[in-house]
């Protein structure tokens, strides 16, 4: 979408909407509305309706039609968030920004591309953004073509983050996780910029210190990272065998988690090692894209799955390499093996027998209005948790009250 005074939406200042109004040339268009303070809330309803079932755009509130500042007293950033989300479904993903231009305060409302078309008023209709107005969509096949782009919209993007399944036979690897994210940035070019600035040499100098066999490589238009330490009798593995994060150049990322035992005898998988491994992932991905969020994203379609080779039994304790290096973990640990003695006294044993994906089909959408319906803060590190959030780490997790195990 385009800028406003070619600045970043989270670096606009007031000067910035004073300047770009003062433009001899700029005017209401395909991307930008005036509204005064004595607009309706229906209206509002139709033109962001409008803006998120095409391309998006900007509402400048307390401008007038010939551009003239005449401020707000009647609107407020409450009211326009009410407005929005009562009455449109699904609520769009949009921001809004007060400035103060001399004695008058003014609104400018940001309303991104929809990621779930069509944004449906409260009225039951449908807008659409043509040229300068906003206008309702009547034709059966214009309602067609918004929702085959939505359906392409969403093939498009699985098919860019999806892994080939694992298809030669081995027999340590019991089953995989895999997870990944379509990331939608307000501005493509600002995501690149931050992709090319990555600093993987230092990335690297502090991966050697952990992961003396990691690797850490750009292929293409991505980068690449496997933690290694991984082989077979003829010292190498298939692709996509292989414990790995993509970082493409978007933002967008896939990844992959091997549930291993090379105990043949055992088919107990610990879920710690892939807790681990994606604790790591992201890590690395914040040092290259961390400078992207929250506010630089319009949102992120994501979806988890867990493949499974061979039935196997998941665990979560810290083995004795762990303990030697953290000695105070040994209490906790005694805890966590105790649980699951106490567990399978009850339930018996947890075993895994079939693959499961999360959604089942299809993609589930992040942005502001879904942390904000789960009850979770809009910021940088609360956006990230989520993306590489799986629910299937927690496979081995075996609750228990504390005065049991005491």
């Amino acid at each position: 979408m385009v800028n406003i005074n070619g600045k970043e939406w989270t670096k606009l200042v007031a000067s910035d909407i004073q300047n770009v109004i003062s433009e001899q040339d700029f005017d209401e268009s395909f991307y930008f509305e005036f509204k005064d303070d004595r607009v309706s809330n229906k209206k509002i309803t139709e033109e962001v309706s409008a803006f998120a079932n095409t391309f998006g755009g900007y509402i400048f509130l307390g401008i007038s039609d010939d551009k003239q500042i005449e401020g707000c007293t009647a609107w407020n950033e409450q009211r326009i968030h009410t407005t929005i989300h009562d009455s449109i479904t699904p609520t769009p993903s949009f921001d809004v920004k007060k400035f103060t231009i001399g004695p008058n305060v003014i609104y400018v409302i940001r309303i991104n591309e929809g990621a779930e078309p069509p944004y449906i008023t409260s009225s039951g209709k449908i807008y659409e953004r043509l040229s300068s107005g906003s206008f309702t969509i009547k034709d059966s096949s214009k309602l067609s073509q918004i929702y085959n782009k939505k359906e392409q919209l969403l093939a498009k993007m699985e098919n860019k983050i999806s892994i080939p399944r694992i298809h030669e036979n081995t027999n340590n690897i019991y089953g995989y996780i895999d997870t990944g994210f379509c990331l939608v940035p307000s501005d493509a070019q600002v995501a690149f910029d931050t992709f090319n600035r990555a600093d993987l040499k230092a990335i690297a100098q502090k991966m050697a210190n952990l992961l003396p066999s990691f690797s850490l490589s750009n292929i293409g238009n991505s980068i690449f990272f496997t933690p290694g330490g991984l082989s077979t009798q003829k010292g190498h593995l298939p692709a996509h065998t292989n414990n790995f994060l993509e970082i493409m150049a978007d933002g967008s990322a896939r990844m992959r988690i091997l549930l291993i035992n090379n105990d043949q005898d055992d088919s107990s998988v610990n879920m710690m090692f892939p807790v681990t491994i994606l604790r790591l992932y992201k890590d690395i991905y914040t040092k290259i894209m961390g400078d992207l969020f929250p506010h630089k994203i319009a949102y992120a379609k994501k979806y988890e799955s867990l493949t499974v080779r061979q039935q196997f039994k998941p665990v979560l304790f810290y083995d004795e390499s762990v303990i030697e290096l953290h000695p105070d973990w040994k209490e906790d640990n005694r805890k966590m093996l105790e649980a699951l003695r106490s567990h399978r006294k009850v339930f018996g044993t947890k075993t895994v027998v079939t693959d499961d994906r999360i959604p089942k089909t299809g993609l589930y959408t992040i942005d502001k209005r879904q942390l904000e319906l789960w009850g979770v803060e809009y910021t940088a590190n609360s956006f990230i948790d989520e993306l590489f959030f799986s629910r299937f780490n927690e496979m081995g997790i075996v609750h228990f009250e504390e005065e049991n195990l005491n």
